[in-house]
């Protein structure tokens, strides 16, 4: 990436995409609720929640400038959001990754949280993922480019464990954690991340998702064809009127937009 800024793209409630890697059979925990039980592979690896925290779901959590309630209020988060501290604390306040730099929140607002107990909606770290933009037929940019985790970014090491995609006209970055909750997911440019999929996945859930727009499980069960293969077991997600398909042990393998027409889709 050539700027010290990389810019994102928003990608309805989950702002990520998926990877090519193993399937699995999901089980059926009762006559409505949908978990994948199944076991991954030792190979398969999410992103560390060593700095993860979410953000207790209070009336007014905000995001300061500074280690004080007097300084600058930067965000006012939803409901289900996220954050990723760290190691510092000052007083009261935590030391949070924000944007392209830092920023401060009450410790008091913030909760550890558990790795996911089912196979992972979430992307697996050591691989790299393709993608296809059928937006860009047609046009001098790129239709396809590949994602990859970056542990840290050279230009601006305040950015750190994100995806990074390498797409055209600009290359992006997001963030995803998978957690016994649901699936995390935001844009460094957002600041905080929001809850993409709650569990367990039950069809026609609902809950407070991306930007603090409603989000609705549509179907647990679907089968997806992309050029990468035949999926199995998906979760589509609606949230801002896109939809979001998540394969267990693959992470998000379309998105369409409220017309339907395709987004972004794992081509390998």
């Amino acid at each position: 990436m050539k700027n010290k800024r990389p810019t994102i793209i928003a990608l309805s409630a989950t702002l990520t995409l998926g990877i090519a890697s193993i399937g699995t059979t999901p089980t059926t925990a009762n006559a409505n609720a949908h978990l994948v039980k199944s076991v991954t592979t030792p190979s398969y690896k999410t992103t560390s929640l060593k700095d993860f925290r979410t953000v207790k779901n209070t009336s007014s959590v905000y995001i300061y400038s500074k280690p004080s309630i007097k300084s600058a209020k930067l965000q006012k988060l939803p409901k289900n959001s996220a954050v990723v501290i760290t190691s510092k604390k000052s007083g009261s306040f935590t030391k949070i990754r924000y944007i392209f730099g830092y920023a401060y929140i009450k410790t008091a607002h913030l909760s550890k949280a558990t790795p996911a107990n089912n196979a992972p909606l979430a992307r697996d770290i050591s691989k790299k993922y393709h993608y296809e933009l059928p937006y860009n037929n047609g046009s001098r940019f790129n239709n396809k480019f590949n994602a990859s985790f970056t542990k840290v970014y050279a230009p601006n090491k305040a950015v750190q464990n994100f995806w990074l995609y390498h797409s055209e006209p600009d290359q992006k970055g997001v963030v995803e954690f998978d957690t016994t909750r649901g699936l995390y997911m935001g844009d460094i440019e957002n600041g905080y991340l929001s809850l993409a999929v709650k569990y367990p996945t039950r069809k026609n859930a609902t809950w407070s998702g991306s930007y603090g727009n409603k989000s609705r499980i549509i179907s647990t069960k679907s089968t997806v064809k992309t050029t990468a293969g035949t999926f199995k077991n998906v979760v589509i997600v609606k949230n801002s009127g896109n939809y979001s398909y998540f394969a267990p042990n693959k992470g998000l393998i379309l998105l369409k937009n409220k017309h339907k027409k395709t987004i972004m889709k794992l081509i390998k």
